[in-house]
């Protein structure tokens, strides 16, 4: 009768998760593509095409102007990501304790934070100021964005550990989450060399440096550029991480190989990296074709992504998975 029971209590507890755990994805989705749209956004020069804030002219129907509604559609997007944001860190910080509310509250402090600056951004009209300031501003606004990314995953991948322990039994092995943590250290590690490439990424583009070294392999006709000034340090950087990226991601995938173990998370990983520094050699090539930018960021996002989910573990363990607590 008492196994009955918490059999019953288990069925109901993955049910709830579950739930949470879609609402979840859902935002994590929103906030996605609300990324990829900011890119396009600043690449089509449309960030202050309503100049004033929160309204654009001052209504909520603005002139019928193409650069207008790339902005205005953004604030949209950007609302209802924000919504559901809110919704889903409420509907975690009443059900669960520890880590879970911890990050929901991380959370929705970014997410205040990124409103204001995004609100600054126009009524201080930051893309005109001067250079090291119009950094600053914008770059933080998008910098908060992948935090906020990161710290959802993070939730989600901690409740769907949890959906895990839910469901085993006292017959069942160690779960993946245990059985594999050594091999996501290797994951947290290129998560976080990716995690710092995207942050020089993002100062390459906003500083305006990603032209900085024209050609490829070499910049400015050097293997290794004088440093002339800030924007090629920035550029060359960026090329630098990249290529340790490259190299960790195929060590990686050579390592899931011989032990035959996480090959197609270590192949998914591959493809992408491959993929993003395509589209940024392209980019360099093309001189700043459109298309390609928009590929390059929302490759770049979707692939912090991943190894925020892959790296999740790792990170948390000690807190959680060895801790137990919620």
């Amino acid at each position: 009768m008492k196994n009955d029971n918490a059999r019953s209590l288990s069925l109901s507890t993955m049910i709830d998760t579950t739930k949470v755990n879609t609402i979840l994805g859902v935002t994590i989705l929103f906030l996605y593509f609300l990324m990829v749209m900011g890119t396009f956004v600043t690449s089509t020069g449309s960030g202050l095409a309503c100049p004033d804030w929160p309204l654009c002219y001052g209504s909520v129907t603005p002139p019928l102007k193409l650069s207008i509604w790339f902005e205005w559609g953004h604030r949209l997007l950007g609302g209802i990501t924000g919504l559901l944001i809110i919704t889903s860190t409420l509907l975690v910080w009443r059900r669960y304790r520890g880590v879970p509310r911890l990050l929901t509250g991380i959370v929705v402090g970014l997410l205040l934070t990124a409103v204001f600056i995004g609100g600054l951004t126009v009524l201080i009209e930051a893309p005109y100021l001067d250079s090291l300031i119009r950094i600053a501003i914008v770059s933080s606004h998008l910098i908060i964005a992948t935090l906020v990314l990161i710290s959802l995953l993070f939730i989600l991948r901690r409740l769907h550990g949890r959906n895990l322990k839910v469901a085993a039994t006292p017959e069942t092995e160690a779960l993946p989450e245990e059985r594999h943590a050594g091999e996501k250290g290797y994951h947290f590690l290129l998560f976080c060399a990716v995690y710092f490439q995207v942050i020089l990424g993002i100062l390459v583009r906003y500083s305006k440096a990603s032209l900085a070294c024209p050609d490829f392999p070499l910049c400015q006709g050097k293997l290794i550029p004088s440093f002339s000034n800030y924007a090629v340090a920035l550029h060359f950087s960026h090329r630098i991480l990249a290529l340790t990226v490259v190299l960790l991601t195929t060590i990686l995938l050579v390592r899931a190989i011989q032990k035959r173990s996480g090959v197609e998370t270590s192949f998914i990983t591959f493809t992408l990296v491959l993929l993003q520094a395509l589209f940024g050699i392209l980019i360099v090539l093309t001189g700043m074709f459109l298309p390609l930018i928009i590929m390059h960021g929302a490759t770049g996002f979707l692939l912090l992504g991943w190894l925020a989910y892959q790296a999740a573990p790792f990170l948390l363990r000690n807190i959680v998975w060895k801790g137990g607590a919620l």
